[in-house]
Order: C-alpha cells, then structure tokens, then sequence
C-alpha cells in the first residue's frame, strides 16, 4: 500500500500525530478506520424501510463471474455507487443490489479447458470477485438482494416466464438455418459473427446449418418498443434512443404464419385431407409446422391474391428431401426455352455473389437451376387453399437470409415472375382486384405494372366477407387485425427484424421446460413442476458434448398430457433471456411464490438509473424492453419500459504497445519513453531499446495491456482511484487510463481540501489556547461578503450545478471541476491569504457543503476531512461554535428585509449534525440566487 505524499508547508501546524484527525496522507489506515463505519452505514440504509420516503432504483448491469475485476467493471461500479450514495444522502430509499450473470458459453468453455465441472468454475468466481469487490470499490451494495442466473430459484422464474409467453403464442418452434459455431459448438447471433464470417469468439468459420430453434416472437412488440421509446426523453437516453429505433427498423409490413403440409404429388389437395395422408415426408413436417413469411401487403395476402411462395437457397425448405422424386421435378425442353426467352437476364443461377451464372439454352438440358415444385405446400388460413411452394435456385435479393421465402401475388393472372406460374401450371388464385371508378387502369393487361399508390386505390374481390369491396389501402388494417386475432401475425415489424432465436445447443444454460410427445407434440412442463433442473454432468466436459441428449435418466420422462413417454427437450435458453428480467427479481429474491410481489414491482419500477456499458445499448436493451412489454401486458410490472433512464458508460482504454516490424504486443511493464524534444515523446522497449509505437485500446489480455484494479488500488488507495476514474471524462466517453498524468493533480487536490480542514482545526486550537471564545460573523455582517464580494453568487452556482450534474446529466467529472472550484475558492478566503477564514459562518457553511458534496465520489476521505469539522467545533474544551452552530441549525434563509445590496439571498442555516458521520449528513440543495454567473 502506497501513501498519498501530500507535504504542508514546514510553517503549517501538522496534525498526522494526532490521535483523532489523521489526515489523507496515511490511506491504508484511513480506509482501516473509515471502511468499518462505511460499511455498517450502508447496510443500515439497505435495511431502511421508512415509509413515506421517495424510492431510487439505481442499477448497474451485473457481471459474469469471470473470475476476476477489470478497469470496466471498476468504471461501471463506481459510477453506479456515487449516483446511489448522492440519492441516499438526498433523502431517498435506494435500491443498488448486485448479482452474477453465470450462465453461459465462456464459463462452459473455461470449465472445459480446465477439466472443470461448470458450476464448480462459477461458484468459485463469485466469490473471488465478491471479494475483490469489497477489497477493492467501496459499495453501497445491497448483498441481502444478492442473485445468480444459474442459482435454481432464479431460473425457476425464468423457465416460468418462458411458459407464460409459450401460452400466449410469443414463443415457438420452428426450423431455421442458424450460424453455427464449429468449435463451439452451438449457435451464434448475427451479431456475434465478425466481417470476415467468423465467430468473434473462437475465430472459426461460422457454418449454415438447418436446426429446428425456439423463438419469441419480438416482432409482436415493434409496434409497442417504438411507441415506448416515446415516453423515454432523449436526454435520459442519449444516443442510445437512435439505436432502439434504427433496430427496430420502419415497421413496413407483418409476418404471416402458413401452416405447411407434405404430399406424394402436387394436386389441389383438399382442405379436409388429414395430415397422415401426406405421403413419404409426413414425418418430416411435424404437426402444426408453420412457414413464417414477411409481406409488406398483408391485405394481399388475406384476400388470397397468393400464386405461390418462392423458396430460395437460403430456406430450411431448399434442402433435397422436401423436393419431388427426380422424374417428376424436370420441367420439359419446350417449357426451359419459353422460360429462358421469357424471364429477365438478371435471372442468376447460385449465390449472391455469382452474377455471371446466366440460364442459357445449352443447360436446358440440366435439372437443377430450374424453377421446380416442391413436394410441400401451405394452406391459405382462411381459404382453405393449397399453395404451392417453388423452388428456385437463386438468392432472393430484396431479403435478408432471416426470410428466404416470399409470397409471389397474382395480380388477376400476372405475377411478378412473368411466365412461370402459367409453365408450372399453378393455378389461379380466387382473389382479384378491381380498378376504382377514380381510376383509369386497365388491370386486364398482360404487362401491367403497380406502383404502391396505384395499388393502394385497387379494389379487393375476395371470398374474405370482411376485405371484399375495400381498397387494399382501407383493408390494410383489417387484414392486420384479422390475422391477429388468428394467431398468425399481424403486427407491424421490419423486413431486416426477426423473432429472437433463444435455443442453445448447451449444457450450460437453463432447461427450456418443454416435453416432446409423439402423440401430443409439444408439451409444456406444469409450473408446478418448476424449476426443471440442470442435471449434474456425469462426466468431464467436452467440446461437442451434448450432455443432456445422452443423459436418458434426465430426458426420459412421461407426457402431462397423456401419460406417454415422452422426451425433455435438451435444448438451453440463450443466456439473454436471464438477463433480461434480473431487475425484478432483485425487488423480491426470496419470493418462492411468484417472480415478484407485485406491490414491491409496483413501489419499485421503473429503474430510475440503469448503467453498463455502451456495447450493451441495442440487444440486451431490446430484449429486456420485450421482456417487460411482455409482463406489463399480463400485469406482472406497473410499467412497459423497465429503465426510466440509461446511462451508457464508455471503455477504460490502455495504452497498447506493438512492434512495429513484428505485430508483436509487447507488456506496458517492459516499456519505457524518452523525449525526443519538449513535445515528442518516442516509446521504447526496455530490453532491446528499439523504438515501438503506443496508441489506446480496449484493455484486453490478448493485448497485454490491462491493468489489475486490485494492483492500483493497493498502490493509491480506494478513493483515489475513484476520483481518477472519474474526473476529467464524463462517464458516456472513452476513459484513457493514464496514472502518471492524473493521480498526481488527484492528490494536489486532496492535499488542498486536508489543508483547509487543518487550518480549520489549527484556529480552533488557537481560540483554546487564547481562552476567548469563538467568535462567529454571518449574515450582512460575514466578512466573506467584502472579501470576496461575488462569493455567494459563485458559492450558489456551484451547488446548482452540481446537483445538476448528479440529477440530470451523470456528469461526474463536472462535479469534481465544481468541487475543485470550490476548493480554491475556500482556499482565496482563508486566514492564511488575508481572509476572514473560520471568522466566516459562510466559510464554515461552505467548507462543510464542500466535503458532503465530495461524499458520494471519495466516502473514505470525506469521512475523515469530516472529522476535521467535528474535531475543530466539539472537542476543543473551550470553543463555543459547536452551540452558535446550533442555534443556526433551527434559522431559515434570510426575509425580505435582511437581503444584501446584490439582492442575493445567503444561507444563513446550519443543516448538518455534527454528532453523525458525513454519510448520515443532508446533501446540500441549491435554494435561490436572483442571478448566477455564466
């Protein structure tokens, strides 16, 4: 441990010796002495339950249990621990509990790589880190409130939310091509894969495979997470506001379900014809199997204007086995030559990426790039008509890969792939439209081509009673309706925005609690039999493993339904679906009745500060934003937007050093610097003294360029590098690390601020040893008033702001920049400079609003520079200020008559306790100044 060298000038009295004030010079013994008192404080305001009081939810995204800090997480705490403690000394109740986010895949690869069992690996984590929280960051951390996902009377809550949105239709099974991780083993989003196609994980090279995945189904909510962000301000949210609404995308259509059949042969296939007629792949299309598709124009497509649907490369539904036997899938010569003179030469054969691979005459002869058949179809939902799918071999290239199948209208006999209904032979559909009197189209021409205003002005004839004779712009949102109540979709979404695929093919995860029955399909586990619990691993760990699948004592199982055996699904929930509610499960941790007693969900939320980082502001925003749009619409939670404000913290960066010539990361403790002139610096290695270069990074191993919280502070104490961590940068930006540049202004600082309280100390002894009592000039009568005569304006202007700064804007930095100011203003009015120093009831009132303030950012030194107040005015035998403070503890501000000739009013009032801690003091508010400086 380290000590702050602050050395006073030889003419100053020094009072390190003394038995009551240290000082700030000793920081291992003050955070000894301070930390005890510290922490018995925040655990008796965790147990305040005082009614009446106005409720804080400061929250800051839980950890996973890594197993040691970084300077992010010291960040991320720190921020969150001065907004709580500022809305604990503000009078409030705060909330700021703490958990571990301990499911997921790098603990099941760190488990794997160490031959260790998961749960082993995690438990041991937490409590490393646990310690080196309280060792390292002095938090106001609720521990009573404690939670960890992988912990069963957690995920007994999350199986529960998941069996709620499976009963409301909001999650599903269904297949999909997912990426998929070679090495992992297991899915990745979209967003987990790099530029290059590779995982950002483990490098590899993220495969196509076709998997049958559970989803919720988010797109239901875009409609209401748009509408949400409404009641968020853009200045509680930043820019992250933006990044909501570009994820969510323009809301330009809907998805519509299609239940989807299998038949030996392509016929019109009657509506009534069971599924076990469905010929060789009636067990390749599971019952109730639906095709999720997106349209832009649902009215269409209720209305029956369906040709067919276009299947493409990219679909479950490509693949071999849903195609017809070989001799009857070939179109004939004839039909290839009209096809091949007919269609558009931008007809591509192959990916996205072969634009050259025209349909030519010599592969007429060929099978497989031709349009064909498939031997699958949907049924209209409300028609009851057979649909037939086509597959054709070239990119859809107004889709994402999410929708590789499209719906093809027939617009009274013409679609948009020309001639291929009518050489395929498909059928007509009922639907048509009709030209409006208003209009002059002819919709009987061959070529006839729509825009989206002409379109919109057409007339449905339909066999749908509620569309017939309606535009398709009127029907728009009765067709939507119309699908709602159906179950089919009908909720506005985006054509780049799918259904969140929560499965995982992992052993470390949360069972999703679904039975599946050969006779009864897909089985909800009764919530009365929750949690289903993660069995332990019969043996070590493996890459590849699938230990749920081979554990036949856990998967086997009976179906609640009929009493049949039947199957667990060995599938694990994505760990964002955990995350996505901890908040409220942090109101009522121990409840084993419900996930929330709703009147704490109701006292409680919104969270009114929630804080991490910024590369958390779209996805697990999104899914948390769901997540209680979801439980507010089954009165779970009292609101649907979980977060009334969000603050995004920035990345602590590193200086990085490479070798130029090699690309090799060379250890910061290896290199030094030398100045080539007064302005530039050139960075060397220590060892081979060659030249290398610096530039900032994200701290990473890989890089070699982190730093160990628990290194540097045990090197300049806890406060300090709370201060350091937060001045200078507000909390949204990138925070350069830098020791050498700001500790030293830190302790400059600190030795200011002890200077002033010695001083203080200093008189008060003075005015023992004299034997006269002290005595205390206030109102129009403070000299600090002709001393410095815009002191009040600037005292008040400073209080302002940074309640400001701690309310409003999170801007922790200014409030240092305030107290600073502060500071020097305190240090111009002093004995020592020829002001009227502890003579002042302004300076006294100023110096103590100056520590308080200080509380929230550095507790362990504000505890002690409090000291100092209280060493000054109750132990001196002989010094009366502790009673003329007293009796100014019970004066209000000024009236009207007692106003000085600026026309400010002054404080005048003592509002602190000099009994109690400075943690158990009042946080000083801004009351009134007719004008402040700019």
């Amino acid at each position: 441990m380290g000590f702050l060298r602050i050395r006073p000038p030889k003419r100053y009295l020094s009072l390190r010796d003394s038995s009551t004030y240290y000082g700030l010079s000793d920081v291992k013994r003050l955070e000894q002495k301070w930390l005890p008192v510290i922490r018995k404080i925040d655990l008796e305001n965790s147990s305040n339950k005082a009614v009446g009081k106005q409720k804080s939810f400061v929250l800051s995204m839980f950890p996973y249990p890594s197993g040691s800090l970084h300077m992010g997480h010291l960040r991320v705490y720190t921020v969150s621990d001065v907004l709580a403690r500022y809305k604990t000394m503000s009078g409030e109740l705060t909330i700021c509990p703490m958990g571990w986010d301990s499911f997921g895949l790098p603990a099941e690869n760190a488990a794997i790589d160490r031959n260790e069992n998961p749960l082993n690996w995690t438990r041991k984590n937490i409590l490393t880190m646990k310690k080196q929280m309280n060792e390292t960051m002095s938090l106001a951390v609720d521990w009573s409130r404690e939670l960890s996902t992988c912990d069963p009377n957690y995920y007994k809550w999350t199986q529960w939310l998941f069996l709620k949105l499976y009963q409301s239709g909001m999650a599903y099974h269904r297949p999909a091509y997912v990426n998929w991780d070679p090495i992992d083993q297991t899915v990745l989003a979209d967003e987990l894969i790099d530029s290059q196609g590779c995982s950002w994980r483990s490098g590899a090279k993220v495969e196509r495979r076709p998997l049958r995945q559970w989803f919720f189904r988010t797109t239901a909510y875009s409609e209401s997470l748009l509408d949400g962000l409404k009641d968020i301000e853009n200045n509680q949210w930043r820019d992250v506001i933006q990044l909501q609404r570009g994820w969510l995308g323009h809301l330009n259509g809907t998805q519509m379900e299609f239940n989807i059949y299998s038949s030996t042969e392509h016929s019109e296939i009657n509506p009534q014809q069971s599924f076990s007629d469905c010929g060789h792949l009636k067990n390749i299309i599971p019952q109730n199997e639906r095709l999720v598709i997106f349209t832009k124009y649902p009215s269409l497509a209720v209305a029956d204007l369906i040709s067919h649907v276009k299947v493409g490369p990219d679909s479950v539904y490509f693949a071999d086995i849903y195609r017809k036997p070989e001799h009857k899938r070939d179109l004939n010569f004839s039909r290839k030559l009209i096809l091949h003179s007919n269609w558009d030469n931008s007809y591509n054969i192959g990916s996205n990426n072969n634009h050259n691979n025209k349909l030519s005459i010599a592969s007429c002869t060929s099978i497989s790039p031709w349009p064909e058949i498939l031997n699958i179809f949907i049924r209209h939902p409300f028609t009851g008509r057979s649909i037939p799918m086509i597959r054709e071999n070239i990119p859809l290239p107004k889709l994402p890969r999410a929708y590789p199948n499209e719906l093809v209208f027939s617009i009274n006999g013409q679609t948009s792939d020309g001639s291929l209904s009518e050489l395929l032979d498909i059928p007509l559909p009922p639907g048509k439209l009709i030209s409006s009197e208003k209009d002059s189209l002819n919709l009987d021409q061959s070529n006839i081509v729509l825009n989206e205003e002409d379109l919109k002005r057409c007339i449905l004839s339909t066999p749908i009673f509620e569309l017939h004779g309606k535009t398709v712009g009127e029907s728009m949102d009765k067709a939507m309706q119309i699908l709602k109540v159906s179950g089919r979709g009908g909720y506005r979404c985006d054509n780049m925005r799918t259904d969140w695929l929560i499965s995982r093919q992992r052993y470390w995860g949360t069972p999703i609690p679904i039975i599946h029955c050969d006779s009864c399909g897909a089985v909800p586990v009764p919530e009365d039999q929750l949690p289903v619990l993660l069995p332990p691993l019969e043996s070590s760990l493996k890459r590849g493993d699938e230990p749920l699948k081979h554990n036949e004592s856990w998967r086997k199982t009976t179906c609640p339904k009929c009493g049949n055996p039947a199957n667990r699904e060995t599938d694990t929930l994505d760990t964002f679906v955990d995350s996505s509610w901890y908040y409220l499960r942090y109101l009522d941790p121990q409840n084993n009745s419900s996930i929330c007693d709703r009147i704490k969900a109701a006292n409680s939320l919104p969270v009114d500060i929630y804080i991490g980082g910024l590369e958390h502001a779209v996805r697990h925003l999104y899914y948390a934003r769901f997540i209680a749009h979801f439980l507010h619409d089954i009165n779970v939670i009292p609101c649907r937007e979980p977060f009334k404000r969000f603050l995004p913290v920035g990345l602590v960066l590193g200086q990085t050093y490479i070798d130029p010539q090699s690309g090799r990361f060379i250890p910061t403790q290896n290199v030094d610097k030398r100045y080539l002139s007064e302005k530039e610096i050139e960075y060397y290695e220590i060892e081979t003294k060659k030249p290398v270069q610096m530039y900032w990074d994200k701290m990473s191993k890989s890089k070699l360029n982190g730093i160990d919280p628990t290194d540097v502070v045990d090197k300049y104490g806890m406060d300090t590098i709370r201060i350091t961590i937060l001045t200078n940068v507000g909390p949204h930006r990138s925070r350069k690390w830098s020791e050498q540049d700001v500790i030293q202004g830190v302790n400059n600082w600190l030795y200011k601020m002890n200077r002033l309280v010695e001083q203080l100390i200093e008189y008060s002894k003075i005015i023992h040893q004299s034997n006269v009592s002290w005595e205390l000039k206030c109102d129009i009568n403070d000299p600090l008033l002709i001393h410095i005569p815009n002191f009040l304006k600037y005292y008040q202007s400073i209080i302002k702001r940074v309640n400001e700064y701690y309310d409003d804007t999170f801007v922790i930095s200014s409030v240092i920049a305030r107290l600073q100011e502060m500071t020097e203003l305190l240090r111009k009015s002093s004995i020592h400079v020829g002001g009227p120093g502890p003579s002042s009831f302004l300076y006294l009132r100023a110096l103590a609003d100056l520590i308080v303030m200080l509380t929230p950012i550095a507790p362990i030194y504000a505890s002690e520079l409090w000291s100092g107040i209280q060493f000054a005015c109750l132990t001196s035998t002989h010094s009366n200020l502790y009673e003329i403070l007293s009796i100014h503890s019970s004066r209000t501000l000024m009236n009207s008559n007692e106003k000085k000739k600026n026309d400010y009013y002054y404080y005048s009032h003592w509002p602190y306790d000099l009994t109690k801690y400075v943690l158990e003091q009042p946080f000083p508010k801004f009351v009134y100044s007719t004008e402040l400086p700019g």
